[in-house]
Protein backbone atom coordinates (compact mmCIF):
# COMPACT_ATOMS: atom_id res chain seq x y z
CA UNK A 1 0.00 0.00 0.00
CA UNK A 2 1.40 3.40 -1.14
CA UNK A 3 2.22 5.44 2.45
CA UNK A 4 0.02 8.54 1.16
CA UNK A 5 -3.04 6.14 1.32
CA UNK A 6 -2.08 4.58 4.54
CA UNK A 7 -1.46 8.19 5.94
CA UNK A 8 -5.13 9.29 4.95
CA UNK A 9 -6.96 6.22 5.77
CA UNK A 10 -5.32 6.73 9.41
CA UNK A 11 -6.39 10.57 9.46
CA UNK A 12 -9.43 9.92 8.11
CA UNK A 13 -10.59 7.69 10.89
CA UNK A 14 -8.56 9.59 13.88
CA UNK A 15 -10.81 12.45 12.78
CA UNK A 16 -14.03 10.51 13.12
CA UNK A 17 -13.24 9.38 16.15
CA UNK A 18 -11.73 12.59 17.83
CA UNK A 19 -15.32 14.18 16.22
CA UNK A 20 -16.93 11.60 18.53
CA UNK A 21 -15.08 12.01 21.68
CA UNK A 22 -15.64 15.56 21.49
CA UNK A 23 -19.60 15.31 20.91
CA UNK A 24 -19.60 12.69 24.08
CA UNK A 25 -17.79 15.29 25.83
CA UNK A 26 -19.68 18.13 25.18
CA UNK A 27 -23.12 16.42 25.73
CA UNK A 28 -21.96 15.00 28.77
CA UNK A 29 -21.12 17.82 30.21
CA UNK A 30 -24.11 19.85 29.00
CA UNK A 31 -26.28 16.87 30.52
CA UNK A 32 -24.43 17.50 34.38
CA UNK A 33 -24.36 21.57 33.86
CA UNK A 34 -28.49 20.89 33.11
CA UNK A 35 -29.15 18.95 35.94
CA UNK A 36 -27.26 21.91 38.16
CA UNK A 37 -29.87 23.98 36.63
CA UNK A 38 -27.74 25.66 34.16
CA UNK A 39 -27.99 25.40 30.00
CA UNK A 40 -25.62 25.37 27.34
CA UNK A 41 -24.94 29.07 27.13
CA UNK A 42 -23.58 29.05 30.69
CA UNK A 43 -20.41 30.74 31.10
CA UNK A 44 -16.60 30.63 30.39
CA UNK A 45 -15.68 29.37 33.13
CA UNK A 46 -18.06 26.11 33.34
CA UNK A 47 -16.77 25.02 30.07
CA UNK A 48 -12.69 26.24 30.58
CA UNK A 49 -12.17 22.96 31.80
CA UNK A 50 -12.96 21.27 28.66
CA UNK A 51 -10.41 23.59 26.68
CA UNK A 52 -7.85 22.40 28.87
CA UNK A 53 -8.49 18.66 28.91
CA UNK A 54 -9.06 18.43 24.83
CA UNK A 55 -5.70 20.34 24.92
CA UNK A 56 -7.24 23.06 23.42
CA UNK A 57 -6.01 25.47 25.82
CA UNK A 58 -6.75 29.25 26.67
CA UNK A 59 -8.66 30.14 22.78
CA UNK A 60 -7.97 33.89 21.55
CA UNK A 61 -11.36 34.13 19.36
CA UNK A 62 -13.47 36.20 20.54
CA UNK A 63 -16.45 33.08 20.56
CA UNK A 64 -17.65 31.49 23.30
CA UNK A 65 -16.07 28.40 24.53
CA UNK A 66 -18.77 26.21 23.56
CA UNK A 67 -19.42 27.62 19.89
CA UNK A 68 -15.07 27.24 19.75
CA UNK A 69 -14.97 23.53 20.16
CA UNK A 70 -17.93 22.57 18.45
CA UNK A 71 -18.41 24.78 14.95
CA UNK A 72 -15.61 27.53 15.19
CA UNK A 73 -13.81 27.83 11.66
CA UNK A 74 -11.08 29.42 13.65
CA UNK A 75 -10.46 25.76 15.57
CA UNK A 76 -8.54 23.12 13.87
CA UNK A 77 -10.20 20.65 16.06
CA UNK A 78 -13.21 21.95 16.55
CA UNK A 79 -16.02 19.18 15.84
CA UNK A 80 -17.51 21.06 12.28
CA UNK A 81 -13.65 21.05 11.78
CA UNK A 82 -12.97 17.50 12.01
CA UNK A 83 -15.63 16.34 10.04
CA UNK A 84 -14.67 18.21 6.99
CA UNK A 85 -10.84 16.88 7.79
CA UNK A 86 -12.57 13.22 8.05
CA UNK A 87 -14.22 14.32 4.88
CA UNK A 88 -10.82 15.23 2.83
CA UNK A 89 -8.92 12.47 3.82
CA UNK A 90 -11.58 9.86 2.83
CA UNK A 91 -11.67 12.04 -0.48
CA UNK A 92 -8.60 11.22 -1.19
CA UNK A 93 -9.19 7.55 -0.83
CA UNK A 94 -12.98 6.79 -2.27
CA UNK A 95 -11.15 4.27 -4.32
CA UNK A 96 -9.82 2.53 -1.27
CA UNK A 97 -12.95 2.29 0.67
CA UNK A 98 -16.26 1.68 0.54
CA UNK A 99 -18.96 3.34 -1.32
CA UNK A 100 -21.19 3.38 1.65
CA UNK A 101 -18.21 4.64 4.27
CA UNK A 102 -17.64 7.74 1.84
CA UNK A 103 -21.61 8.64 1.34
CA UNK A 104 -22.09 8.45 5.32
CA UNK A 105 -19.16 11.29 6.13
CA UNK A 106 -20.01 13.37 2.92
CA UNK A 107 -24.12 13.25 4.07
CA UNK A 108 -22.71 14.33 7.81
CA UNK A 109 -20.43 17.16 6.34
CA UNK A 110 -23.74 18.32 4.01
CA UNK A 111 -26.30 17.53 7.07
CA UNK A 112 -24.09 19.92 9.43
CA UNK A 113 -23.64 22.94 6.93
CA UNK A 114 -27.32 22.85 6.81
CA UNK A 115 -28.05 23.74 10.26
CA UNK A 116 -28.56 27.17 10.78
CA UNK A 117 -26.01 29.44 12.57
CA UNK A 118 -29.28 31.01 14.48
CA UNK A 119 -30.56 27.75 15.41
CA UNK A 120 -30.91 27.83 19.38
CA UNK A 121 -30.32 24.22 19.82
CA UNK A 122 -27.37 24.56 16.99
CA UNK A 123 -24.26 22.84 19.24
CA UNK A 124 -26.62 19.76 20.71
CA UNK A 125 -27.81 18.76 16.64
CA UNK A 126 -24.13 18.94 16.06
CA UNK A 127 -22.70 16.66 18.85
CA UNK A 128 -25.89 14.31 18.53
CA UNK A 129 -26.02 13.53 14.40
CA UNK A 130 -21.67 13.32 15.15
CA UNK A 131 -22.13 10.73 17.45
CA UNK A 132 -24.81 8.75 15.50
CA UNK A 133 -22.94 9.33 12.06
CA UNK A 134 -19.70 7.88 14.04
CA UNK A 135 -21.34 5.13 15.02
CA UNK A 136 -22.85 4.25 11.44
CA UNK A 137 -19.72 4.71 10.44
CA UNK A 138 -17.75 2.21 12.27
CA UNK A 139 -20.56 -0.26 11.65
CA UNK A 140 -19.87 0.36 7.82
CA UNK A 141 -16.56 0.06 8.07
CA UNK A 142 -16.68 -3.30 9.77
CA UNK A 143 -18.95 -4.55 7.39
CA UNK A 144 -17.86 -4.07 4.47
CA UNK A 145 -14.20 -3.91 3.96
CA UNK A 146 -11.94 -6.48 3.48
CA UNK A 147 -9.57 -7.68 6.32
CA UNK A 148 -6.78 -6.06 4.73
CA UNK A 149 -4.48 -3.56 4.94
CA UNK A 150 -6.88 -0.84 4.15
CA UNK A 151 -9.12 -2.38 7.71
CA UNK A 152 -5.91 -2.34 9.68
CA UNK A 153 -4.97 0.90 8.88
CA UNK A 154 -8.15 2.66 9.36
CA UNK A 155 -8.52 1.16 12.54
CA UNK A 156 -5.26 1.70 13.92
CA UNK A 157 -6.21 5.48 13.27
CA UNK A 158 -8.90 4.70 15.26
CA UNK A 159 -7.74 3.11 18.38
CA UNK A 160 -5.25 5.42 18.76
CA UNK A 161 -7.38 8.67 18.97
CA UNK A 162 -9.83 6.39 21.25
CA UNK A 163 -7.24 6.03 23.80
CA UNK A 164 -5.72 9.14 23.58
CA UNK A 165 -9.44 11.04 24.14
CA UNK A 166 -9.97 8.38 26.63
CA UNK A 167 -7.26 9.04 28.55
CA UNK A 168 -7.75 12.85 28.54
CA UNK A 169 -10.92 12.93 29.54
CA UNK A 170 -10.56 10.63 32.85
CA UNK A 171 -8.01 13.68 33.63
CA UNK A 172 -11.11 15.81 33.50
CA UNK A 173 -11.27 16.45 37.60
CA UNK A 174 -7.72 17.26 37.69
CA UNK A 175 -9.42 20.88 35.89
CA UNK A 176 -12.33 21.15 38.06
CA UNK A 177 -12.54 23.00 41.65
CA UNK A 178 -12.60 20.48 44.00
CA UNK A 179 -16.33 20.37 45.14
CA UNK A 180 -16.94 19.13 41.66
CA UNK A 181 -14.64 16.49 41.45
CA UNK A 182 -17.11 13.68 42.45
CA UNK A 183 -20.10 14.53 40.28
CA UNK A 184 -17.66 14.95 37.14
CA UNK A 185 -17.10 11.00 37.19
CA UNK A 186 -20.80 11.03 36.31
CA UNK A 187 -20.09 12.89 33.08
CA UNK A 188 -17.11 10.89 32.40
CA UNK A 189 -18.42 7.43 32.52
CA UNK A 190 -21.32 9.42 30.16
CA UNK A 191 -18.44 10.82 27.83
CA UNK A 192 -17.21 7.22 27.45
CA UNK A 193 -20.52 5.25 27.16
CA UNK A 194 -19.17 3.30 30.15
CA UNK A 195 -22.54 3.80 33.19
CA UNK A 196 -23.96 0.82 32.27
CA UNK A 197 -20.88 -1.25 32.33
CA UNK A 198 -19.62 0.74 35.80
CA UNK A 199 -23.43 -0.15 37.09
CA UNK A 200 -22.57 -3.65 36.22
CA UNK A 201 -19.12 -4.47 37.53
CA UNK A 202 -19.63 -1.91 40.65
CA UNK A 203 -23.27 -1.51 41.41
CA UNK A 204 -24.75 2.15 41.08
CA UNK A 205 -22.68 4.47 43.30
CA UNK A 206 -19.65 5.71 41.01
CA UNK A 207 -15.94 6.25 42.70
CA UNK A 208 -13.25 7.84 41.48
CA UNK A 209 -11.19 4.48 41.49
CA UNK A 210 -13.51 1.97 39.70
CA UNK A 211 -14.58 4.62 37.52
CA UNK A 212 -10.70 5.04 36.26
CA UNK A 213 -9.83 1.34 36.33
CA UNK A 214 -12.87 0.27 33.99
CA UNK A 215 -11.22 3.04 31.83
CA UNK A 216 -7.90 3.12 32.20
CA UNK A 217 -7.39 -1.06 32.83
CA UNK A 218 -10.06 -2.83 31.09
CA UNK A 219 -9.44 -5.40 28.93
CA UNK A 220 -13.03 -6.00 27.71
CA UNK A 221 -14.45 -2.63 27.22
CA UNK A 222 -13.90 -1.36 23.86
CA UNK A 223 -13.34 2.16 25.16
CA UNK A 224 -10.58 1.48 27.78
CA UNK A 225 -6.83 2.65 26.91
CA UNK A 226 -6.10 -0.67 27.78
CA UNK A 227 -8.05 -2.39 24.85
CA UNK A 228 -7.72 0.24 22.23
CA UNK A 229 -3.16 -0.21 22.84
CA UNK A 230 -4.13 -4.14 22.65
CA UNK A 231 -6.02 -4.08 19.41
CA UNK A 232 -3.09 -1.32 18.05
CA UNK A 233 -0.43 -4.37 18.75
CA UNK A 234 -2.32 -6.51 17.09
CA UNK A 235 -3.05 -4.95 14.61
CA UNK A 236 0.71 -3.55 13.61
CA UNK A 237 2.01 -7.14 13.71
CA UNK A 238 -0.36 -8.11 11.07
CA UNK A 239 0.36 -5.19 8.83
CA UNK A 240 4.17 -6.40 9.14
CA UNK A 241 3.72 -10.14 9.85
CA UNK A 242 5.52 -10.12 13.45
CA UNK A 243 5.01 -12.60 15.61
CA UNK A 244 3.07 -11.60 18.49
CA UNK A 245 5.40 -10.77 21.45
CA UNK A 246 8.29 -9.90 19.43
CA UNK A 247 8.67 -6.66 17.09
CA UNK A 248 10.20 -5.47 14.20
CA UNK A 249 10.09 -1.91 14.20
CA UNK A 250 9.48 0.70 16.84
CA UNK A 251 5.94 1.47 16.11
CA UNK A 252 5.66 -1.83 17.54
CA UNK A 253 8.20 -1.73 20.37
CA UNK A 254 6.84 1.55 21.74
CA UNK A 255 3.05 -0.42 21.82
CA UNK A 256 4.21 -3.27 23.52
CA UNK A 257 5.92 -1.14 26.48
CA UNK A 258 2.52 0.49 26.81
CA UNK A 259 1.14 -2.31 26.61
CA UNK A 260 2.29 -4.09 29.21
CA UNK A 261 2.86 -1.25 31.44
CA UNK A 262 -1.00 -1.05 31.25
CA UNK A 263 -1.11 -4.92 31.94
CA UNK A 264 0.84 -5.05 34.70
CA UNK A 265 1.89 -2.07 36.57
CA UNK A 266 -0.96 0.70 35.68
CA UNK A 267 -2.60 0.51 39.38
CA UNK A 268 0.72 0.73 41.36
CA UNK A 269 1.97 3.80 38.84
CA UNK A 270 -0.74 5.56 39.93
CA UNK A 271 -0.13 5.00 43.37
CA UNK A 272 3.11 6.58 43.35
CA UNK A 273 2.40 9.31 40.50
CA UNK A 274 -1.29 10.19 41.44
CA UNK A 275 -3.92 9.98 38.60
CA UNK A 276 -2.71 13.30 36.48
CA UNK A 277 0.86 12.35 36.29
CA UNK A 278 0.08 8.58 35.42
CA UNK A 279 -2.32 10.43 32.28
CA UNK A 280 0.17 12.54 31.42
CA UNK A 281 3.15 9.93 31.03
CA UNK A 282 0.20 7.97 29.62
CA UNK A 283 -0.75 10.49 27.18
CA UNK A 284 3.07 11.15 26.29
CA UNK A 285 3.60 7.26 25.29
CA UNK A 286 0.60 7.63 23.31
CA UNK A 287 1.62 10.20 21.32
CA UNK A 288 5.12 8.87 20.74
CA UNK A 289 3.20 5.36 19.29
CA UNK A 290 1.83 8.15 16.73
CA UNK A 291 4.65 9.50 15.98
CA UNK A 292 6.25 5.85 15.54
CA UNK A 293 3.44 4.71 13.45
CA UNK A 294 4.30 7.93 11.03
CA UNK A 295 8.12 7.75 10.85
CA UNK A 296 7.69 3.58 9.83
CA UNK A 297 4.79 3.99 7.23
CA UNK A 298 3.42 7.76 6.13
CA UNK A 299 6.47 9.56 5.81
CA UNK A 300 8.64 7.09 3.79
CA UNK A 301 7.61 9.24 0.71
CA UNK A 302 9.05 12.47 2.15
CA UNK A 303 12.73 13.67 1.28
CA UNK A 304 12.99 15.80 4.48
CA UNK A 305 10.36 14.50 7.15
CA UNK A 306 10.11 16.16 10.15
CA UNK A 307 12.54 15.52 12.71
CA UNK A 308 10.01 15.74 15.94
CA UNK A 309 6.34 14.38 17.01
CA UNK A 310 5.96 18.27 17.43
CA UNK A 311 7.29 19.04 13.99
CA UNK A 312 4.90 16.11 12.60
CA UNK A 313 1.78 17.79 13.99
CA UNK A 314 2.50 21.24 13.20
CA UNK A 315 2.95 20.27 9.53
CA UNK A 316 -0.39 18.13 9.63
CA UNK A 317 -2.08 20.99 11.45
CA UNK A 318 -0.62 23.61 8.55
CA UNK A 319 -2.30 21.05 5.69
CA UNK A 320 -5.65 20.69 7.40
CA UNK A 321 -5.51 24.73 7.33
CA UNK A 322 -4.40 24.89 3.24
CA UNK A 323 -6.84 22.66 2.54
CA UNK A 324 -9.37 24.72 4.58
CA UNK A 325 -8.53 27.81 2.57
CA UNK A 326 -8.72 26.29 -0.71
CA UNK A 327 -12.19 24.75 0.38
CA UNK A 328 -13.58 28.29 0.66
CA UNK A 329 -12.08 29.93 -2.14
CA UNK A 330 -13.51 26.59 -4.19
CA UNK A 331 -16.93 27.84 -2.63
Amino acid sequence: MLSRVAENLFWMSRYIERADNLSRLVTAHQNELLDATSSLSGTGHEWHPLLEVTSMGDEESKEDVVTYMVSSEENPDSIVNCVFQARENARAVRDQISEEMWIEVNSLWLDLKQINVNDRDRHEKICEMTTRSALLFRGIEWSSLPRTDVLAFVQLGGYLERADKTSRIVDLPHFLPDQEVSSAWNTILRACSATAEHRHRYGGEVDAANASALLLFSATFPRSVRYCVQKIDELLHQVSGTKAGDYSNEAERSTGALLARLNFSGVEDIGKMGLHDYVDSIQFDLNEMGWEIAQRYFLLRKEAPPTSAEAYVTSRMRAQQQQQIEEQQQQ
